[in-house]
């Protein structure tokens, strides 16, 4: 196989805008998934990442790999795959001399006593979060360059089950009502993922060696309700009535449903302030965020689209 300028493995919320944007510079592309799916412009490879060699063949002599994969919402499956999924990626990278870029969510911090940056120490409050610790924690025992993007819950074009997602911009676009978790009114750390690719792309490009966090750009944090009336103007909209589901009825409902019962573990992050401080990584990866109007817009725009 030719040696591509970059390797995106994943094609799920992130890898079709970091495909996309290579592309449009001019740039070689290998999109790895397990069924070799992908855009027709791009190199398209099947494996799984629980195979390494199969991993250590699909990558190849690449210098840079972007990791979007991702396992099903389980802390139990988080636990038990995800640990070995990356590390068929950081021991290839390790001997290669690739630079890995992951996308990082902000379990693995408390994140309820103040705004979480890469100064915080982890402090995780649920098992997922303990998965994501550990996962930090090999990233940097592995002997590769590797890169964590640390973002909120996501917002932006592709983004379907989401707290930001299905789950808001359908009620809008259909005029129902929404069902958030939580406090409505409590300010929270989204992140427009067109944001977060950018400032992946960017950190392949910063200089150091071993494992570094950086935070995605953030154009400040919002509560679901400013965030719902954001939307709800950018579509020409009602704003929607926001029922919100509290987290005593989460926990009854999680006595028959699993994915409610992952929900309420972090349920945490959506009873209170739950904030980033972004300053610091905005300058070191020389970018800002984009404009909460103009991610509305751009995210009605590709929900309209679809």
């Amino acid at each position: 196989m030719n040696v591509p300028d970059a390797v995106v493995i994943g094609y799920g919320q992130l890898g079709p805008l970091l495909t996309e944007r290579l592309l449009a510079d001019g740039r070689s592309v290998r999109v790895v998934t397990r069924s070799g799916s992908g855009p027709a412009q791009a190199d398209r490879v099947a494996a799984d990442l629980l195979d390494p060699t199969a991993t250590a063949r699909a990558i190849g002599d690449a210098p840079l790999v972007l990791l979007c994969a991702h396992a099903p919402y389980s802390a139990k499956v988080w636990a038990d795959r995800l640990p070995r999924m990356e590390a068929s990626v950081t021991s290839h990278a390790a001997t290669t001399g690739a630079v890995v870029v992951t996308a990082e969510s902000l379990y693995a911090w408390d994140g309820t006593t103040g705004p979480i940056s890469t100064d915080v120490p982890f402090q995780p409050r649920s098992r997922k979060g303990q998965v994501r610790q550990h996962l930090m924690e090999e990233r940097s025992r592995s002997g590769a360059r590797v890169v964590s993007v640390v973002s909120g819950d996501f917002y932006g074009p592709g983004v379907l089950t989401s707290h930001a997602g299905d789950r808001l911009l359908e009620p809008i676009l259909t005029g129902k009502p929404a069902r958030p978790v939580g406090d409505v009114d409590a300010p929270h750390a989204f992140t427009f993922t067109p944001d977060l690719t950018r400032a992946m792309l960017r950190a392949a490009d910063l200089p150091g060696e071993g494992h570094e966090l950086v935070m995605a750009p953030n154009a400040g944090s919002v509560s679901m309700r400013e965030l719902a009336t954001i939307t709800a103007a950018a579509a020409d909209r009602p704003v929607p009535q926001l029922k919100p589901y509290s987290i005593p009825m989460l926990r009854m409902v999680g006595l028959f449903s699993s994915m409610v019962r992952e929900i309420t573990d972090v349920a945490h992050q959506f009873t209170r302030p739950f904030e980033v401080e972004t300053a610091a990584s905005e300058v070191r990866l020389g970018m800002s965020a984009t404009p909460w109007a103009q991610a509305a817009a751009e995210t009605v725009a590709w929900w309209r689209s679809r």
